[in-house]
C-alpha cells in the first residue's frame, strides 16, 4: 500500500500483506501500527482514500484528517446520483498521482510481472529502493507551481458540481425513449459541431478518455466501418447510441448527448452506466461518440490493423444467392 503527498512524492509503501487479507484488514492494520504517520500530516489534512478503506474512515477522523472516498452504491441503487458521481469524479481526478506512481514502478522488470514466492520476503525492501530512486531521479509528478490552465479547470469543475443533468431527466421521464423518434445518421448530412482536441482533452477533463474512446468506436464499429449512431428526428440537437458495458459485454446501455453550433457545441450528457449520470466529465463511452463526430471522423480516423483486418473478413462474407438458396430448399423438400 503507498502513501503518496500531492506531488507525487513518496512517503513510504507498505506490505507485503497476506492474500486471505482483504483492503478493509490492511487498512486497519496501517492506521493501527503506523505510528509515524501522525508525525508526517498535521490535523486538518485531507486524506484521498480508495474503497478498500471505507471501514477505518472513523479512524482518520479520530486522528484529526478529512478523508475523502468515492461514494459506492446502495443496496438496490442501480446508478450514482448526480452529485454523488461529480464528487467522486473530484476525488479521481487527485488521485491520479498514485496511479502513475504505480505505473512509474512497474516500469521496473523486477516489478512488472510476476513475482516467485521464493522472492515475496523480499520484495518489500525493492520496492522501498525503487521508491527511493524515483524520489531522488524522477520528475515531480506534479508541481507545485499553478499554472492559470489549471486554475482554469479546478475552477470549472466545481462549477459543474451544482448542476442538475438536464437530459437525465427527460430521459426518466420517457420523453427520449420512443424508438419511433429515433433514426441512424449519415456521415454526409448530419451536423455535428467539430472539436479540436485541445477542448476535447479540456471537455473531458484530460487524455484518458480520448485514450479509451478510439477502442470503443472501434468495437461498436459495424462492417461498413460506421459507428451506428441515431438522431432525433423531432429534435436534432440530440443524438444517442447503444454501447455495450465496460465490464460486461452482455449489457448494453444507452448514452445521449445534446448539442448546439455555438462556442459551448456540448451542453448536457447522459448514460445509463452507474456513473453515467455525472456533469463533472463524463464516462469514456460519451466521450467515445462525441470524439468520433467532433474530431475523428473529420480527420481521416482509420481503425487499428488487427480490426481492419476483421472487419475485411466480415465483407468478405459474400451473401447468399438466389440459385444456392433454392438449391437448399430442394434438399429440404425432398
Amino acid at each position: 500500500m503507498s502513501l503518496i503527498l500531492p506531488n507525487g512524492y513518496i512517503l513510504d509503501t507498505i506490505g507485503p500483506f497476506w492474500g486471505t487479507m482483504n483492503d478493509a484488514s490492511i487498512a486497519k492494520n496501517i492506521t493501527d501500527t503506523c505510528d509515524i504517520l501522525m508525525k508526517w500530516c498535521e490535523k486538518g489534512d485531507t486524506m484521498i482514500v480508495d474503497h478498500g478503506f471505507r471501514d477505518v474512515i472513523e479512524s482518520f477522523i479520530d486522528m484529526g484528517h478529512e478523508p475523502r472516498m468515492p461514494d459506492f452504491l446502495t443496496k438496490g441503487q442501480k446508478q450514482h446520483t448526480v452529485e454523488q458521481a461529480n464528487r467522486s469524479r473530484l476525488i479521481t481526478k487527485v488521485r491520479w498521482r498514485i496511479e502513475s506512481y504505480h505505473a512509474r514502478m512497474k516500469k521496473w522488470t523486477l516489478l512488472s510481472g510476476r513475482i516467485e514466492n521464493a522472492f515475496i520476503p523480499k520484495v518489500a525492501d525493492c520496492v522501498r529502493i525503487v521508491s527511493a530512486a524515483l524520489n531522488c531521479y524522477r520528475g515531480q509528478i506534479g508541481q507545485h507551481a499553478i499554472n492559470s490552465d489549471d486554475s482554469m479547470l479546478a475552477q470549472y469543475m466545481r462549477q459543474q458540481i451544482g448542476r442538475n443533468n438536464i437530459l437525465q431527466a427527460r430521459v426518466d421521464q420517457g420523453l427520449l425513449s420512443s424508438r419511433s423518434r429515433w433514426k441512424k445518421i449519415e456521415d454526409s448530412n448530419f451536423n455535428f459541431p467539430q472539436i479540436s482536441l485541445k477542448d476535447l482533452r479540456q471537455l473531458f477533463f484530460g487524455t484518458y478518455q480520448i485514450k479509451m474512446g478510439r477502442s470503443y468506436v472501434e468495437e461498436h464499429m459495424n462492417s461498413d466501418g460506421d459507428y451506428m449512431i441515431e438522431v432525433d428526428n423531432s429534435n436534432d440537437n440530440i443524438v444517442r447510441a447503444s454501447i455495450h458495458s465496460r465490464h460486461s459485454n452482455a449489457s448494453i446501455y444507452k448514452a445521449w448527448i445534446q448539442f448546439s453550433l455555438t462556442e459551448d457545441p456540448i451542453e448536457a450528457w447522459y448514460y445509463q452506466c452507474t456513473a453515467g449520470a455525472r456533469n463533472v466529465g463524463c464516462c469514456s463511452h460519451v466521450a467515445s461518440i462525441i470524439w468520433y463526430l467532433a474530431y475523428a471522423r473529420h480527420n481521416n480516423f482509420t481503425p487499428s490493423a488487427g480490426r481492419q483486418r476483421l472487419l475485411q473478413a466480415l465483407t468478405r462474407q459474400e451473401p447468399q444467392t438466389e440459385t444456392d438458396a433454392d438449391t437448399e430448399s430442394s434438399s429440404e423438400d425432398e
